[in-house]
C-alpha cells in the first residue's frame, strides 16, 4: 500500500482503534496473502536478468518480514534475494534508512553502488534517508506524475521499461 499500517487504519478507524485494526488486518492478511499475490508482469524476468547480472538482490519491506519470506517462497523467487527485512525483524520500518543500513552493512555494497526499486513515495523517501540511489516505477498505487514530484533519480511508468538500470538517465 505505500504507506506503514500504523498511522494508515489510525487515520481509518481512529487513533484509539488503530492496535485492535492492525491486529485484525495482519490476521487477515496471513489467511489469504498467497491466494491474493501474485507477481505483476515482467517481475520474475527483471530478477532474473539482475541476477544475471551477478546483482545481489535484497527486499526492504512494511511488511511483516516472516510473512515475505513465506510470500517469496510461495512465488518460487526466494532463491534470488540475499537478505529479506520488514516489520518485526528488528528493524524499524521504512521511511527509516535502518533496513538499508543493514543490507549495505551484510552486503558490503558501498551506497554510491546500491539502488532501491521501489513503487511509493516511502520508497523513495527512504533511498534519499539512506543516501542511496532510488528507481520508482510507477506500477503500484501512485502515478508517474506524483512520483515525479518526489525527485527520484531514475523513474519510469512500468517495470517493462526497466531494462538496465545505470546512470546515464532513466527519468522515463
Amino acid at each position: 500500500m505505500g504507506v506503514p499500517l500504523e498511522g494508515l487504519l489510525g487515520k481509518l478507524f481512529g487513533k484509539e482503534n488503530e492496535e485492535e485494526a492492525i491486529t485484525i488486518f495482519r490476521n487477515r492478511y496471513k489467511e489469504v496473502c498467497f491466494e491474493k499475490t501474485s507477481l505483476m508482469k515482467g517481475v520474475r524476468e527483471l530478477l532474473l536478468c539482475l541476477k544475471e547480472e551477478r546483482k545481489s538482490l535484497s527486499i526492504a519491506t512494511n511488511k511483516t518480514g516472516s510473512i515475505s519470506r513465506k510470500l517469496l517462497e510461495y512465488l518460487g523467487i526466494d532463491g534470488l534475494f540475499d537478505y529479506v527485512y520488514g516489520v518485526f525483524d528488528g528493524l524499524e520500518g521504512k521511511p527509516s534508512p535502518e533496513m538499508i543500513n543493514k543490507i549495505v552493512e551484510k552486503t558490503a555494497i558501498p551506497k554510491t553502488s546500491t539502488i532501491l526499486i521501489g513503487d511509493s513515495p516511502i520508497d523513495i523517501m527512504t533511498a534519499k534517508n539512506a543516501g542511496i540511489h532510488i528507481c520508482s516505477v510507477a506500477s503500484g498505487n501512485h502515478t508517474f506524475e506524483e512520483l515525479k514530484t518526489y525527485n527520484p533519480d531514475y523513474l519510469y511508468a512500468a517495470i517493462s521499461e526497466l531494462k538496465r538500470i545505470d546512470k546515464t538517465g532513466g527519468r522515463g
